[in-house]
C-alpha cells in the first residue's frame, strides 16, 4: 500500500513538471519573434487563397500539403497579423499532438508509464523541439505524421495487426506529402523491413502490402501533377533547387551548440542506446533513432535545427529508458530529469522565464502592420527577404530567396530563367518595395519614382 501511494506521488511529480514545461512552451509560442520561415509558409497559403497555383504561378521548395492545410486559418483571421498567431496555435496543437504519440510509443516500446513520462518531458524540453515545433512550417505535421508512421509500425510488430501496417504506410506517405525531407524516415523504416523479411520476422505479403498502401497514398498527387503539366516544375523546384543550394554553414555549426545545449539529454540517450544494443532487447527501435539522427547529417547540406524534429521523441524514449534503468532511486532520477530540464530552458528563456523580451517580435509585426497601412488589396511589393509582405502580391515568380541562401540563382544554374529587378519593378510598378537586391536607386525605373519611408529606411515607397 506504501510502495503503491509513493508511486503515484511520483507519477503525479512528474506530470506536474510536464504541464509545467508545457505552460512554458504556449508562453514561448506567444512571445518569441518569427522566423522568416514562418513568413514564407504563411504567404505561401495566403498566394494559395487568392487562387494562386504552387509552383505553377510562384516559387515555393518545399512539398505543398502544408501550404493547403493552413489555408482555412486565412479564411477565419484574413490578411491581419492575429493570422500569425493563429497559425501558430495551430502548431502547438500538433506538437502536443507529438508529444501525446511520444508517450503512448514509449508505452508501446516498453510498456512502462514511467518511461513514457521521462521520454515525454525530454522530448518537449530538448531545444530543437521546443524552438521548432511552435514554429509555422511544415517539419511539425512531417514530424508528427512520421511519428504515427512509427508507432503502428511498432503497433504491427507487437500485434501482426495488417490496420496497423496500413496505418503506418498511410502515416508515411503524409509525411512525405508535407516535406520531401521524411526520406530520412522512409529509409531507416525501408531497410526495417527488409531485415526483417530476410529473417523472417516479416511476411513477404506483408512488406509489399505496406509499400503498395504507400505508393497508392501518393499516386493522385503525382497523377494530378502530370495531368496538370506541373510535374517538371514541380521537381526542378522541389529536388533540382535544394539539391544544388550551396553549404551555407558547416554541420558542427549546427551539431555542436545543439549538444551543448542538451547534453545531459544527449548524453542518457547513448546511454540508452548502448545498453539496448548490449542487450538485445528492443533493438529495432534502438537503431531506428539512430538512424533518424545521422540520416539527416549525411543526407542534407546545410542542417538546420527543424530537421532534427522527428528524430527528438524516439531519442528521448530512449533516454528515458536511460534513466529508469540506471538510476536506482528516484530522487537520482529527479535530481538527473532537472537538470536535462534546467539547461535547456536556461537558454530558451534567457530573460527569466516568465520574462522574455518581445520587442523583437513586435517589431516585426508593425512592420507588416505599417505596409497594409499604406497598401490595398491589389497592390503588389516587393519584398525579396519575407519580412513584411505577407498579405500582399509580388512581382515576380521568385519572390523570396532572392539573395540568401539564393533559391534563384541556384535555378538559374540549370535554367535559362531571366530576372532583372530593374526592369520588372519598372513593369510592375509595385507600391512599396524594399533594398534586398537593389544596388542602383539611381536606375530610371526607381529613381524619382520612390521616396525613402519616414517610419523604415529600408523600404520606398511609390509616388507616381
Amino acid at each position: 500500500m506504501k510502495n503503491e501511494f509513493r508511486e503515484r506521488i511520483w507519477q503525479v511529480l512528474l506530470w506536474i513538471l510536464f504541464a509545467g514545461i508545457l505552460v512554458s512552451i504556449f508562453f514561448y509560442s506567444w512571445n518569441r519573434d518569427f522566423d522568416r520561415d514562418e513568413f514564407e509558409h504563411m504567404h505561401t497559403a495566403w498566394k494559395i487563397t487568392q487562387g494562386q497555383e504552387i509552383y505553377v504561378d510562384f516559387f515555393q521548395h518545399h512539398h505543398p500539403f502544408f501550404n493547403y492545410m493552413i489555408t482555412p486559418v486565412f479564411n477565419a483571421y484574413g490578411s491581419s497579423t492575429d493570422t500569425l498567431f493563429a497559425g501558430r496555435y495551430v502548431m502547438l496543437l500538433f506538437t502536443v499532438c507529438m508529444l501525446a504519440v511520444t508517450y503512448l510509443l514509449a508505452l508501446r516500446i516498453f510498456k512502462n508509464s514511467e518511461i513514457g513520462l521521462l521520454g515525454l518531458i525530454l522530448a518537449s524540453v530538448f531545444t530543437a523541439f521546443f524552438k521548432k515545433s511552435i514554429e509555422i512550417r511544415p517539419d511539425v505535421p512531417q514530424a508528427l505524421s512520421g511519428l504515427l508512421a512509427v508507432y503502428f509500425l511498432f503497433t504491427y510488430y507487437d500485434k501482426k495487426s495488417s490496420r496497423s501496417l496500413i496505418a503506418s504506410a498511410v502515416f508515411l506517405a503524409a509525411s512525405f506529402l508535407f516535406l520531401q525531407k521524411a526520406v530520412a524516415m522512409i529509409l531507416p523504416i525501408a531497410g526495417i523491413l527488409l531485415y526483417d523479411i530476410y529473417k523472417k520476422r516479416v511476411p513477404l505479403r506483408d512488406a509489399a502490402l505496406y509499400w503498395a498502401v504507400f505508393i497508392a497514398c501518393l499516386l493522385p498527387y503525382y497523377l494530378y501533377l502530370l495531368i496538370n503539366g506541373s510535374f517538371e516544375r514541380y521537381f526542378e523546384m522541389n529536388w533540382l533547387v535544394n539539391y544544388y543550394l550551396p553549404e551555407l554553414f558547416s554541420k558542427s555549426e549546427s551539431i555542436i551548440p545543439l549538444f551543448k545545449e542538451n547534453i545531459i539529454t544527449c548524453v542518457l540517450y547513448f546511454v540508452g542506446v548502448i545498453m539496448l544494443l548490449r542487450s538485445g532487447k528492443e533493438r529495432r527501435f534502438a537503431v531506428l533513432s539512430l538512424c533518424l539522427i545521422f540520416l539527416p547529417v549525411i543526407l542534407f547540406k546545410n542542417l538546420w535545427w527543424q530537421y532534427f524534429v522527428p528524430a527528438v521523441p524516439t531519442a528521448a524514449i530512449v533516454a528515458g529508458y536511460a534513466v529508469h534503468s540506471t538510476f536506482g532511486s528516484r530522487l537520482s532520477r529527479f535530481i538527473v530529469i532537472l537538470g536535462a530540464v534546467y539547461f535547456p530552458l536556461a537558454h530558451v528563456h534567457n530573460h527569466g522565464f516568465f520574462n522574455m523580451d518581445n520587442r523583437n517580435q513586435r517589431a516585426q509585426l508593425d512592420k507588416i502592420e505599417y505596409v497594409l497601412s499604406i497598401t490595398e488589396e491589389g497592390d503588389k511589393v516587393y519584398d525579396g527577404s519575407v519580412l513584411f509582405n505577407v498579405f500582399r502580391d509580388d512581382i515576380d515568380y521568385f519572390w523570396f530567396c532572392v539573395n540568401y541562401p539564393n533559391c534563384l540563382g541556384t535555378y538559374r544554374q540549370f535554367s535559362d530563367y531571366r530576372y532583372n529587378i530593374y526592369s520588372l519593378i519598372g513593369s510592375q510598378r509595385p507600391k512599396v518595395i524594399s533594398n534586398t537586391g537593389i544596388y542602383s536607386f539611381n536606375d530610371i525605373r526607381i529613381a524619382n519614382k520612390y521616396r525613402v519611408s519616414d517610419r523604415y529606411p529600408d523600404l520606398y515607397i511609390r509616388v507616381d
